[in-house]
């Protein structure tokens, strides 16, 4: 492994975690909603995230946290201005 791969490796690693404790942070539990999410080095040999199958009702409760994480995001944005 090069040290390209594997600084790429780490930074998938460390993307996974970070990804983790967001969902901790957003109320999911990963170990039982995200069980399989993990880094890995994908089929084209980049180093992925790999987030795995997830129930439609988990689906939504992510989508939901995204939309309002980004509806949040832009109202803070125009009370700036």
């Amino acid at each position: 492994m090069t040290k390209g791969e594997r600084e790429d490796q780490e930074s998938a690693q460390r993307s996974a975690d970070r990804l983790a404790i967001a969902l901790e942070d957003a109320g999911f539990d990963v170990g039982q909603e995200f069980p399989a999410l993990h880094d890995a080095i994908g089929r084209q040999g980049a180093a992925v995230v790999r987030i795995g199958d997830v129930r439609p009702a988990v689906a939504d409760r992510l989508a939901t946290a995204l939309v309002s994480g980004a509806t949040r995001q832009t109202e803070e944005g125009d009370n700036r201005q």
